[in-house]
């Protein structure tokens, strides 16, 4: 009995030792350095543009272990933890996303800010086991962060900034265009096969959505977002996204300049602190994977 007690005691302890870093910048933080300069200049670059388009806070954070911050228990519950320190998402919506991924631990977690459902909970993991695990058991971290990180944009943030009536499933099937792509996705859902191809790193991944084409009115666009020219040490780069519909063939392209990766750099050592963040919090939400 005195044991027990004691353990009761020493509980609240050992989650007061844990703790959380600063971020890198308000975008990545990749403690473990698992993903190339040029990789992680497009997430940040994805993520900022998701943000603004549809004012979800996406953070995708990579550590060594939980144990280098103090965390010995349940990876899901670091996580939250990691979530409400950083305070992620805006404090009013609670609509943060974090995507926080172990490599020693070989466990992962997406966790959600308090207004997503258990509904999304589903979803997340439907990002986590397509876009993300497959890669990791291959030990190609930077495909598997960069892919789930661009298929929660689409998958978690888009949707339900826009209020989407979506389920578990709905957009997964339909979202990677082309034959080819789409055959490896429906494989998955069969249980058929892995996913190692979600999307193409070179064009910035296929997303889509479902709005009405303006030229001939039918729900069938899709974006894709090219990288033309990747960003150098000390030169910008250069990326076009496209809105194009599979009915009609309407193209409307827009160009975006990449910040070259020591100005990258430099944003994000200027950020500071918790700067860019809104104070959102989560109650547990989410979804894990282990590899």
């Amino acid at each position: 009995m005195l044991r027990v007690l004691c353990l009761m005691l020493l509980m609240p302890m050992a989650a007061m030792a844990q703790t959380y870093p600063a971020p890198l910048s308000n975008t990545v933080s990749d403690y473990a350095n698992l993903l190339p300069p040029e990789a992680e200049a497009r997430v940040a670059v994805a993520l900022q543009a998701a943000r603004e388009e549809t004012g979800v806070h996406i953070v995708l954070a990579v550590i060594g272990s939980q144990a280098e911050y103090g965390g010995t228990g349940r990876f899901a519950d670091f996580a939250t933890g990691w979530f409400n320190a950083w305070g992620i998402g805006d404090a009013t919506r609670n609509d943060g996303i974090l995507i926080l991924v172990g490599q020693r631990d070989r466990e992962m977690r997406i966790a959600l800010g308090r207004a997503y459902d258990v509904m999304w909970d589903g979803r997340a993991q439907r990002v986590i086991d397509t876009a993300m695990l497959p890669a990791f058991r291959g030990e190609d971290y930077a495909k598997g962060l960069e892919d789930g990180a661009l298929l929660a944009i689409d998958q978690l943030a888009r949707p339900f900034a826009a209020k989407e009536a979506v389920t578990e499933d709905s957009g997964f099937p339909s979202t990677f265009g082309g034959p080819e792509v789409l055959g490896i996705v429906m494989a998955v859902l069969l249980g058929l096969g892995v996913v190692w191809a979600i999307f193409q790193r070179r064009f910035g991944d296929l997303v889509l959505r479902l709005r009405r084409c303006p030229a001939c009115g039918r729900r069938s666009l899709h974006r894709e977002h090219e990288v033309t020219l990747a960003p150098g040490e000390t030169t910008p780069g250069e990326a076009v996204d496209h809105q194009r519909c599979r009915s009609c063939g309407d193209d409307r392209a827009s160009v975006r300049v990449l910040p070259s990766l020591a100005n990258a750099r430099a944003a994000r050592k200027s950020s500071g602190g918790s700067s860019g963040f809104g104070g959102g919090s989560s109650g547990g939400g989410g979804a894990s994977g282990r590899w």
